[in-house]
Parts: structure tokens; sequence; C-alpha cells
């Protein structure tokens, strides 16, 4: 198990990695060098989409949980999670929230 200290350096060591790639990334925009400058920030962006899009499915499976446990006015088991989400109408909605990990879902 990884101790609190091995973490906060693996979170240094990939703010540092970030830095030093955003420092290249400019020094190339200085230099002219846009594409390379551009190919960074495009990587970023893409890093960033995917980020807030595994936020939005963490959330619309908490949101779906809350109107679910709200209808029944008790707690869900993981059956009972499956067989409402299983029910839902809407496959985009559905696709959302199979997207969202199960610890968005209710333990037993």
């Amino acid at each position: 198990m990884p101790t609190v200290t091995s973490k906060i350096d693996a979170d240094v060591r990939a703010q540092l990695v970030e830095l030093k790639a955003e420092r290249d990334a400019l020094k190339a925009q200085l230099e002219g060098d846009l594409p390379s400058a551009t190919r960074w920030l495009q990587r970023k962006v893409w890093r960033q989409a995917a980020a807030l899009d595994l936020l939005n499915r963490r959330v619309v499976g908490q949101r779906f949980v809350l109107r679910t446990l709200d209808g029944l006015g008790r707690s869900l088991s993981a059956e009972e999670y499956r067989a409402a989400r299983d029910a839902i109408a809407d496959p985009a909605l559905r696709a959302r929230l199979d997207g969202a990990t199960m610890d968005d879902a209710p333990a037993s």
C-alpha cells in the first residue's frame, strides 16, 4: 500500500513534468515553433476534457442514485441500482451512467 509521502512525491513529480512541458511549449512558441507549442496545448485540452467527462459521469451517477433513493425513501442494494439503471429509456443517459464507476453505486 502506498504511503502518503510516496503519493505526495508522485503528485509533485507529475506537476514538475507538466510544468516542464509547459515551459518547453512556451519556449517553442517564442522561437516561432507553433506546431510544437500547439501539440502540447492540444494534449492538455484532451487531458482536461477526459478529466471533466469522468467527473461528469460520476456526478450523473450520483444524481441518479439520489433521485432513485428519494423515490424509494430508503437505500438501494447493488441489484436494485442495476435494475433501475437498466430501466432508463434514454440511451444517452444510460451510456453516461454505464461510464460511471461502481464507486458511485450504493453499498449493499
